[in-house]
């Protein structure tokens, strides 16, 4: 997803299911500081559920999380290289630097985390540097851009938790054909999961979660 504005945001990640593709849109948007007007994305189904007469049908939960932020999320054109080419290419620069390969030699990831920390450094890096196109350093025209950003509410949207599952009386949840643990006290009630980083977490509420390792592999590919 390429959030409006001239920084680069990159976040690795497990998957592209809804709860995940919200979950990145919070965490671009508070690392820049704020909302834009729109935020462009492509054409995928946890975004545009199918298009009618050449009109794109929004999936009602990514609607709704553009009203929680404040911003409404935008899609390229279908089979339009032009709308498409700035998500693609965003996606193809970042990982020419950082999918570890024989041309660039960078050292493979023992852990999801580890790779998170190599894209904030990359992050880092390019946000501080001229950019060839405005002849300007991103990480300072940001800084006059966040005036005109809306502000955030101070929680994410309930999508980006994950998704729910009841607690069992043994004080566990299923989650991915797997069984976790929960904090006690929470026997019948119902928590958000979701596979952060290497943990899965699970949130009753929306402060701190508690955490798991997944029973999956890093697929930096």
């Amino acid at each position: 997803m390429v959030v409006v504005v001239t920084v680069w945001v990159v976040l690795p990640v497990w998957d592209q299911t809804l709860p995940t593709l919200v979950a990145c849109l919070d965490a671009t948007l508070r690392r820049i500081g704020g909302a834009p007007t729109y935020v462009l994305t492509d054409n995928a189904k946890t975004v545009t559920v199918e298009h009618v007469a050449d009109v794109a049908i929004r999936h009602p939960e990514i609607v709704a999380a553009g009203r929680h932020y404040g911003c409404k999320v935008e899609t390229c054109e279908p089979f339009d290289p032009e709308s498409k080419g700035g998500v693609e290419a965003t996606v193809k620069i970042a990982k020419a630097d950082l999918v570890p390969t024989s041309a660039n030699l960078a050292p493979a990831y023992e852990s999801l985390a580890e790779l998170a920390d190599a894209c904030f450094d990359w992050c880092e890096r390019v946000n501080n540097r001229v950019y060839r196109e405005t002849r300007a350093i991103p990480a300072a025209r940001l800084v006059q851009e966040r005036q005109h950003l809306h502000v955030l509410p101070p929680q994410p949207h309930a999508v980006a938790l994950g998704e729910q599952r009841l607690v069992n009386d043994d004080q566990t949840v299923s989650f991915g054909s797997v069984r976790y643990s929960t904090p006690p006290g929470h026997v019948a009630t119902k928590v958000w999961c979701r596979v952060a980083d290497d943990d899965c977490g699970r949130r009753t509420d929306r402060s701190r979660p508690s955490r798991d390792r997944p029973s999956s592999a890093v697929n930096t590919g």
